[in-house]
């Protein structure tokens, strides 16, 4: 073995084998010696004093393969079928990665991994089962796009927090100011019987079904990152296991591709059906112009100009220097809402596919990708949650003129009240157009299903606000290690 004994390691054998708990030969595959061997293997290679021999440098390699898909799966979820130091490395015969000998060689590592993953090609083998994003010296790249999305995820929870906390001040300050008014405005908006349609049962179905999946995503995926508390513990029982989790995750991702491509397909139908919008009535020809009012305009949910402008007067709103605004059909918070579940269902679900069906992409991808892939998936599924569960929830449940829940999502209607109070803009254009009785509702069956989606939005609410919790204990929790 590569290991070179002299007069001063008497002990070596021992710190590896034990005193009185050698485990014999023919049982190195038993549980109990695959989970403590990276504990025993990191009592020298966690030291820092690693000689250059090793690729990893200087670092802490048996922490760092924790961290990473082998090791969480092995130690943290105590799948037994997961790699431990001595598959990828040996027994007995471990050699530095240059020689010839070597599992890890470059003549030998294809068959290594293909213990584990048969048919991988030598493109997989890049995958660095010790990366550390942190490590600028030794993983470059791994370590540009830790900070990449790191920083947005920041970024984005701070700038959301300050808005929210000032919204939230502004609001306080008029309903102590005017509590009277503030309360009938607040009946009126819902005992209004002169109503308008805001949702297409089609948008509702979607709604739900993402809702739903969702929480399914954050309830089998966050134990997965947050491995390390007594919580993710807890849920993997109650799950089953944390093989159980995963293949429900699975499951939950197939869903989301599912209402993904429903929605994008509605966008593309919507498109065609009014096509002819984007036609000049003088020539018949496409016009830029209207293709830019049709993309750009206030139906769209893709953002404009005027959000920009909405945002300002919003803010000059809470500090008392402007009026409050108007807004049209969609608000800028709304459409930031719409384009982050877009991106973030791109963004982790492609991220997601790399790591699920690592084997196929790493044909063409080079191995590292699956590094890559972990970090962004983990961060982006991170700043979803996050957001959807403070963000998003305080514009649909704690803001005070919508406490304790805003049933539009469910119901698809909003009262004449609420669109004066809030979306004026949007009832003056429908007005100008001659449109509003196309919106207005005669009669639906809302106060009969009322009670039923109620119950299901605080249920949904609910777990959203304890799951919330549990992250940010574990956070902490690993901020403080």
């Amino acid at each position: 073995m590569s290991h070179k004994l002299g007069a001063s390691d008497a002990a070596f054998c021992v710190s590896c084998h034990g005193k009185h708990d050698i485990i014999p030969v023919k049982q190195v595959d038993s549980p109990v010696f695959k989970f403590n061997l990276p504990k025993t293997c990191g009592a020298c290679h966690d030291n820092a004093k690693l000689t250059t021999e090793y690729r990893m440098g200087q670092q802490k390699v048996a922490g760092h393969y924790l961290d990473r898909i082998h090791g969480r799966a092995l130690v943290k979820m105590g799948l037994v079928i997961a790699p431990s130091c001595f598959d990828c490395h040996g027994h007995h015969d471990v050699f530095p990665v240059n020689d010839p000998r070597s599992r890890l060689h470059k003549d030998n590592i294809v068959g290594t991994c293909q213990q584990c993953h048969p048919g991988v090609t030598a493109r997989f083998t890049q995958y660095q089962p010790h990366a550390n994003p942190l490590d600028k010296a030794n993983y470059p790249i791994l370590n540009k796009v830790f900070w990449f999305m790191t920083t947005p995820l920041v970024s984005v929870f701070v700038f959301f927090g300050l808005h929210t906390l000032l919204w939230l001040v502004r609001s306080i300050y008029l309903y102590l100011h005017d509590t009277k008014t503030f309360r009938e405005s607040k009946i009126l908006t819902h005992v209004d019987d002169d109503v308008f349609t805001r949702f297409m049962p089609f948008e509702r179905f979607l709604h739900l079904m993402m809702v739903t999946n969702f929480l399914a995503l954050v309830i089998t995926g966050m134990p997965l990152k947050f491995y390390y508390t007594e919580w993710a513990k807890v849920m993997f029982r109650l799950i089953g296991s944390a093989e159980v989790a995963r293949t429900l995750h699975h499951y939950a991702a197939v869903v989301t591709f599912a209402y993904f491509v429903l929605h994008v397909s509605s966008l593309v139908k919507n498109f065609w059906n009014n096509r002819k919008a984007l036609l000049d009535p003088a020539t018949g020809k496409f016009s830029l112009r209207r293709i830019w009012t049709t993309v750009f305009g206030p139906d769209s949910m893709v953002p404009s100009i005027q959000d920009w402008r909405d945002f300002v007067a919003h803010n000059k709103w809470f500090f008392g220097k402007g009026s409050r605004p108007q807004f049209d059909r969609w608000t800028y918070w709304e459409r930031f809402d719409y384009f982050a579940v877009f991106w973030g269902v791109a963004i982790i679900g492609f991220s997601g596919l790399v790591r699920w069906f690592s084997n196929f992409f790493t044909h063409f991808m080079p191995g590292w990708m699956i590094n890559i892939a972990l970090v962004v998936h983990s961060d982006e599924a991170l700043l979803a949650a996050g957001f959807i569960f403070s963000f998003h929830f305080f514009n649909t449940h704690f803001r005070i003129e919508k406490f304790p829940m805003d049933t539009v999502i469910f119901s698809g209607r909003i009262s004449k009240t609420e669109m004066l109070h809030e979306r004026k803009r949007w009832y003056d254009r429908l007005v100008a157009a001659g449109r509003l009785e196309v919106y207005r509702i005669k009669a639906d069956d809302w106060e009969g299903r009322k009670n039923i989606a109620k119950t299901f939005g605080f249920i949904f609410f609910g777990t959203g606000l304890v799951l919330l919790g549990l992250i940010v204990y574990a956070m902490i929790l690993r901020l403080g290690h």
